[in-house]
């Protein structure tokens, strides 16, 4: 019609929103370079550690590896410079011809893959400290590369051999310390527990025989107290 003019609405875009974040909160989502996946993070994390782990359970100082061998030998080690573990691979351990008197508990169980420990040419101090390694020796089934472990202290087994000395032996060369009466009132403070526990349930168990015989005669009574009644009733009549 003439005169009469139109008003031009801008057209809305008919495009669908392209993600959750626009459907939600009205603005396009991030088109930036695509964020790193928390897969991938979690895989260079597991990488890490597993370098960190690699590289802790290396060759300890000061000894020098050869694949699964770890030669120690001749490098005046003692009880406090020996190195407190070693890498659980390890198939050979050579600790020969250094100042050890003695291993630290366990130090051998440690190391599953172990075919061979080396000892030899030790001061080793027979007492009640070497008691894991005599058990970690009574389990090896090849005996021959220890026949040379020979005490050198105290002087009562001086010269004996390590792999043949009862377990009663090795423990006489410790004088009980505090620890080991420490151990026997620990001991002493079970045994009383263990007695009292004893005395108490014997007082129990006398105490339900007690009220169950109490129990048999009250209902006992409780039967035979119409009958007397009843009698009593018939002798008055």
């Amino acid at each position: 019609m003439a005169g009469v003019g139109y008003l031009r609405l801008p057209l809305q875009s008919k495009r669908a929103p392209s993600s959750h974040h626009e459907l939600r909160w009205g603005r396009p989502a991030h088109r930036g370079p695509p964020l790193p996946e928390p897969r991938g993070a979690l895989s260079l994390l597991l990488l890490l550690l597993a370098l960190h782990s690699r590289l802790a359970a290396g060759c300890p100082e000061p000894c020098r590896c050869a694949g699964t061998r770890v030669d120690c030998g001749r490098r005046g080690l003692t009880w406090a410079s020996l190195p407190a573990a070693f890498p659980p691979d390890t198939t050979d351990l050579v600790l020969t011809g250094n100042n050890l008197t003695a291993l630290p508990p366990g130090l051998l169980d440690t190391l599953p893959m172990l075919r061979a420990a080396h000892l030899g040419a030790n001061p080793w101090h027979c007492d009640c400290r070497l008691v894991p390694l005599r058990a970690w020796l009574a389990g090896r089934q090849e005996r021959a590369l220890y026949r040379d472990l020979r005490c050198a202290a105290p002087p009562a087994l001086r010269g004996r051999l390590l792999p043949y000395l009862t377990e009663e032996e090795l423990r006489a060369g410790c004088a009980p310390g505090a620890l080991c009466w420490g151990t026997l009132a620990a001991q002493l403070v079970l045994l009383g527990l263990g007695l009292l526990h004893a005395l108490l349930l014997t007082l129990l168990l006398r105490r339900l025989r007690r009220l169950r015989a109490s129990a048999r005669a009250a209902h006992r009574l409780s039967l035979t107290a119409p009958l007397v009644a009843e009698s009593a009733g018939v002798s008055e009549s």
